[in-house]
């Protein structure tokens, strides 16, 4: 019996030790199997605008067991499902997945434009002509008007522009068609006067490449001008800063000798983009003048940089700023400002961004 009960004892340790190591082998099997899978957990939404830029770990909220091995950007050109193939890393072997997202579009073109429109009576009109749409897809997309209206009957016409893409979105913003009595506009709806010679827009005397002044005209610079220097000059001052006016009023005259003088070196072709003709140089108008060296070398030393952040404050913009020759028919010019008033001056000033008196009124600088 004894004999029995030590077997069947032995059995029993033998059998705990066996379902020991069993369990043992089955945890190290289930370890080794877990130590080389991973799982991804994506976002909920996969829908992704067409052509925005996507990083596909934006998409991913969790990789267990493993690392993404190129954050590469998803092609978002072309709508409909598609396939994402990527590399998880685990344990520096790497392994691939995949997974859908959609392309969509669900945003409406944009528009801009002016919310008034004004022509004069009996002059037919492109009211799509300053019209400019954008939109996600970047497509083109025509811009039609919707309701009546008549050019040969004075009124006020309520219209509406439409923009619709191909995915159906679609953009509807009214505006008003004026139709008046021989009332000259710019491009941006601004009325432009002409008084014995001079041009104002908005009020405002305009003297670019496209408007003139009579040779008559101007004599020194204007009380206001330089009433707004004096203090700008006495700021700068108290600041360490030497700004002074190198070069003020000109008549019609004196511009004339200066601008052949520089053709004659340079030819007119060249001349025109730093020099005014005669009859439509600002400095004419006795609102405008140059600063200090008069060359590039301004822009970089304190007081240019000065210039350049706070002249808006004191009623003064810069006439031609970095790139925008094509606008106002000048190279770039940190040194000529121009008397707008604090308002207009602020408007244009933009942030920093200068905003030429061409791109505000909507209106052209180039020589007949």
């Amino acid at each position: 019996m004894k004999r029995k009960r030590k077997i069947k004892k032995k059995f029993i340790i033998f059998s705990i030790i066996g379902l020991i190591v069993i369990i043992g082998i089955v945890i190290l099997a289930v370890f080794l199997l877990n130590k080389n899978s991973f799982s991804v957990k994506l976002v909920k939404d996969l829908d992704i605008e067409i052509n925005t830029e996507v990083k596909v770990s934006s998409l991913i909220d969790n990789i267990d067991n493993g690392e993404l091995v190129d954050d590469i950007t998803i092609d978002t050109s072309k709508l409909g499902k598609k396939d994402v193939k990527i590399k998880i890393d685990v344990d520096g072997k790497e392994e691939d997945y995949s997974f859908k997202v959609n392309i969509v579009d669900t945003i409406a073109p944009e528009l801009t434009f002016n919310e008034e429109v004004y022509t004069s009576v009996g002059n037919d009109i492109d009211l799509v002509d300053n019209v400019t749409v954008s939109d996600n897809s970047k497509e083109e997309i025509e811009v039609t008007v919707l309701g009546d209206y008549d050019v040969n009957t004075i009124g006020e016409y309520e219209l509406s522009y439409v923009a619709k893409d191909s995915s159906g979105n679609e953009t509807k913003k009214e505006f008003t068609l004026v139709v008046e009595d021989n009332v000259e506009r710019t491009s941006k709806g601004y009325v432009i006067e002409n008084r014995d010679g001079v041009t104002y827009i908005d009020g405002l005397l305009v003297v670019n490449k496209t408007y003139s002044l009579p040779s008559w005209y101007g004599d020194g610079l204007t009380s206001e001008t330089q009433s707004a220097f004096n203090e700008m000059e006495a700021d700068a001052s108290a600041l360490g800063l030497n700004i002074y006016i190198s070069s003020g009023y000109r008549s019609y005259s004196t511009q004339d000798t200066i601008y052949n003088n520089y053709v004659a070196v340079d030819g007119q072709a060249e001349a025109d983009t730093y020099s005014a003709r005669a009859g439509y140089s600002e400095h004419q108008t006795g609102l405008a003048f140059d600063l200090n060296s008069i060359d590039d070398s301004f822009t970089y030393t304190d007081e240019g940089k000065w210039v350049n952040a706070n002249c808006y404050k004191y009623g003064f913009i810069i006439r031609y700023p970095k790139g925008k020759d094509d606008i106002t028919g000048y190279m770039h010019e940190s040194w000529h400002l121009r008397y707008v008033g604090e308002e207009l001056a602020t408007k244009l000033y933009n942030d920093g961004d200068w905003i030429t008196l061409e791109e505000y009124f909507g209106i052209t600088s180039k020589y007949q």
